[in-house]
């Protein structure tokens, strides 16, 4: 499949997407309403240091609990990210997300977690992979969080993630991370190609550096351009990842549009939208459709502002988040450039980052692992642990065998 491939020109309409979502968090008051809450996700392992965050001590989300919320009865859950130079609290502040009011109705609880500038990746920094690792962080500290402070129904049915522009690349990209979980996506005018355009990778890793005030290094999120750890957090590349997700996208065209809701964002961008986000979902969509993969998509009016984003919410919630999806499919595919994970309850860590894009299949009862440059550990449900070289392909133990034999 083709790919668009822009000269500078293309940075600079990138960089109009900055300005758009770069109103300072507090320039707006959060509605006064006993469901919207504000609580501490810590990073337990360190993945977020200071510096990357606005406000002293562990990273917070804001949460909206549902009417007439009970305790005792298990509700589903929508993780809503939000987008560049946004904070935990944009999706529920009056005049931006207004979520008490764009969400009106909706049964189920709703985590807004902070992702600041950091584009939801564990940042390549010269190899590091961390320092800050907000994949890790979304995935393996908010994720079982959330199940330790709230009662979310267990099914994957009932688990959905959203995110708009940053928000909507980071959904894209964590669905696929973690597909025993979450059931459905929702990318609202998502950024979902980070290979839109040459120097994409510098524009995330400069905006970012930027927003906290950090020196410059255009490497810094991806590493280079085109090297398996870029492409292994370009949604493009992954689509294959989302086989059995449901799938929703949104995107404007640079013509303004009202939700006949206030909002309070003056640095409005019709540029940014049409010449930078909507190619990037048509992009992503040609992808699905190679790919086989059914997605709803709506196109339309509107451009890079909270009005439109309010929009696709909704549009989003009515396509409906929680519908039947299978819950532990024996055919799939999941393409990995993470140390470590899990996929479909199969936990995996690589004993040295992989080389290169490793894929995980499964056909049946065999599990297959292509090359990876490293050996990797797996855990099955059950108990069963395996240590393997890659390439591998091994017989999936059930969950009931007193038996651990990897297989050949």
């Amino acid at each position: 499949m083709a790919r668009r491939r822009w000269n500078g020109f293309a940075v600079t309409v990138l960089s109009s997407v900055a300005l758009v979502l770069g109103t300072a968090p507090a320039a707006s008051a959060l509605p006064s309403d006993s469901r919207l809450i504000e609580i501490t996700l810590p990073d337990r392992n360190g993945e977020i240091p200071s510096q990357w965050l606005t406000y002293a001590g562990p990273p917070r989300a804001t949460v909206l609990l549902p009417a007439d919320y009970d305790p005792n009865r298990t509700y589903p859950l929508l993780l809503l990210l939000h987008g560049l130079y946004s904070n935990h609290s944009s999706w529920s502040r009056t005049g931006e997300g207004q979520i008490v009011t764009t969400a009106a109705g909706f049964d189920g609880i709703i985590v807004m977690p902070e992702g600041a500038s950091g584009w939801y990746t564990d940042w390549w920094n010269n190899g590091q992979r961390g320092n800050p690792a907000w994949e890790s962080y979304l995935l393996d500290e908010v994720v079982p969080q959330i199940a330790e402070q709230f009662p979310i129904r267990p099914e994957r049915r009932w688990h959905a993630i959203a995110g708009v522009s940053m928000g909507g690349l980071g959904a894209a990209y964590l669905a696929g991370r973690l597909p025993g979980y979450f059931g459905s996506v929702a990318i609202l005018s998502g950024l979902v190609d980070t290979h839109l355009a040459l120097g994409q990778g510098a524009y995330h890793s400069l905006t970012a550096e930027n927003a906290a005030k950090q020196p410059l290094d255009p490497n810094a999120v991806y590493g280079p351009d085109f090297q398996p750890y870029s492409l292994g957090h370009d949604p493009v590349n992954l689509v294959r990842n989302l086989g059995h997700t449901r799938v929703f996208m949104a995107a404007g065209n640079g013509i303004p549009t009202e939700d006949g809701q206030p909002y309070t964002m003056e640095n409005t961008d019709p540029l940014a939208e049409a010449a930078a986000i909507r190619p990037a979902s048509d992009t992503y969509a040609a992808a699905l459709n190679a790919a086989g993969i059914p997605y709803t998509y709506l196109p339309g009016d509107g451009v890079h502002d909270w009005p439109k984003f309010r929009t696709e919410l909704r549009d989003a919630l009515a396509w409906g988040m929680f519908q039947p999806v299978d819950e532990a499919p024996t055919t799939w595919v999941s393409d990995t450039i993470a140390t470590h994970g899990r996929i479909w309850g199969i936990d995996y860590r690589f004993d040295t980052p992989p080389s290169s894009l490793a894929r995980l299949s499964r056909s049946g009862d065999d599990l297959s692992i292509s090359p990876a440059g490293s050996d990797v550990e797996l855990d099955f449900p059950g108990g069963c642990a395996v240590h393997v070289s890659t390439p591998a392909t091994l017989t999936i133990p059930a969950p009931d065998s007193d038996r651990c034999t990897p297989g050949s």
